[in-house]
């Protein structure tokens, strides 16, 4: 059923079943325009057909630097297209929702996904439809890595999973001393991640065999939940860990080449901002990326950890890193844009409400999600905003209100941006320039 406007088309959704409630997909209205020669958002944003990029996003912060910055074409404004259910059965027993921390991969128009129910899903982006499932041993809290055919993610029980994309069928798993809640990163035949007791391990992606480990040594009582993810860029691997380091490790051997203080203790990561601050460094021309234990964003030399310069206008809570700018996101809602070489400031927006807490770089555009708690003597009105701001000048050219907290990263690929949300929805924005 068809109905017309203007210059566009109106569709009617529908809605699919699968596995007695575990997976639904609900297809929602979508709308929007046409024009022969240019694709015109609504926002006035207009790009020649020739200039439109589809790309993927392979990993966590889309590739091994963990940058998150993509030539992904996507052409506001962006139309909420379909959410899928991946929170599988409603537990009676929870006084509360858990937490979804995986972040999707997206390639060659497949979305791969775990959840905390412990169940991993492959989902064809253009059909609207689940490809298969995999049910792992525990809460899938690790966002997938896609490389040569295979999709690497770890679980809360300590396992690292290797499967195939094309059927889900498990090909080797690896089971660590600690939970695996870091997303991997795979280069040249071998996979990296760290796990939760303080290690960095390397194996070889093809068998699952263990090429080398790496620990920091600090003992303690208690696992800190700390999510951040290794970051790869020459010869070297950078990760955080619990113990208030980060370390730049030798990639073929394991070997420390450098270790830098960022946190003054380990109770530096706690208090109610530690899960909100990212601490998953990126690498970009010679530098390292990340916020310390005072909330700074600092960047460092990767070739001897000497800090080069931080940036202590606000306390960040997340950032991102474009060929000419850095963004930094701050815990009053602030985002700054400044010059990468000078730090000088250029414009400074504020986001529609809460506490950043992901921001990546789609081509001329940055987006940022936030999370809000409204509190009142009756109740409490929980949720999220995704804000689109251009990153030469700083509009605000769209924003999404959903009732829902994430803890995931936004993820943009093939003219599509996606959203996990608290609640176990997978949200699809579809850009007005896509044909799927």
């Amino acid at each position: 059923m068809r109905k017309k406007y203007c210059r566009g088309f109106y569709k009617i959704g529908y809605r699919l079943w699968y596995r007695g409630y575990r997976l639904r997909i609900f297809l929602l209205p979508i709308a929007f325009c046409l024009l022969p020669v240019f694709v015109n958002g609504c926002a006035g944003a207009k790009t020649a057909r020739d200039d439109i990029k589809t790309l993927p996003w392979e990993t966590y912060l889309l590739n091994k630097e963990r940058q998150g910055r993509t030539e992904d074409t996507i052409i506001p404004p962006p139309q909420l297209h379909a959410y899928f259910w991946i929170a599988g059965s409603i537990n009676l027993h929870l006084l509360y929702e858990p937490e979804e921390y995986s972040s999707p991969a997206v390639v060659d128009n497949k979305i791969y996904v775990g959840s905390a129910d412990g169940y991993f899903y492959a989902i064809d982006l253009a059909r609207g439809r689940e490809i298969w499932e995999f049910s792992a041993t525990g809460a899938v809290e690790s966002s997938p890595t896609v490389a040569d055919g295979r999709v690497y993610f770890g679980t809360n029980n300590g396992k690292l999973y290797c499967l195939d994309i094309a059927d889900g069928r498990e090909i080797w798993q690896f089971q660590a001393g600690a939970e695996i809640i870091s997303s991997p990163v795979v280069e040249a035949g071998t996979v990296y991640f760290s796990s939760a007791d303080d290690k960095l391990y390397a194996l070889r992606a093809e068998t699952g065999e263990k090429l080398w480990h790496y620990s920091r040594g600090y003992v303690k009582k208690v696992v800190r939940r700390v999510f951040a993810s290794p970051a790869l860029s020459g010869n070297n691997i950078y990760c955080s860990f619990t113990d208030g380091y980060i370390a730049a490790i030798e990639k073929s051997s394991g070997r420390e080449i450098w270790k830098k203080k960022i946190v003054n203790s380990a109770e530096g990561w706690a208090g109610e901002d530690a899960g909100i601050a990212r601490f998953t460094p990126t690498a970009d021309n010679g530098l390292i990326y990340l916020i310390d234990g005072n909330r700074f964003l600092v960047a460092m030399d990767a070739e001897n950890g000497e800090e080069r310069w931080r940036f202590n206008v606000i306390k960040a809570s997340e950032f991102a890193v474009g060929k000419e700018s850095i963004f930094v996101a701050g815990y009053d809602g602030s985002v700054l844009a400044i010059k990468k070489g000078s730090g000088e400031a250029i414009w400074r927006r504020k986001v529609s409400q809460g506490i950043p807490v992901s921001a990546v770089i789609a081509d001329k555009y940055l987006i940022v999600a936030s999370n809000y708690k409204n509190e009142t003597f009756l109740s409490t009105n929980t949720g999220s905003y995704v804000d689109m701001f251009t990153t030469g000048k700083g509009e605000k050219i769209w924003s999404e209100n959903i009732d829902s907290t994430t803890s995931t990263s936004v993820v943009t690929a093939y003219n599509h941006l996606f959203l996990v949300t608290d609640n176990g929805y997978l949200r699809i924005y579809k850009s007005v320039n896509s044909k799927q």
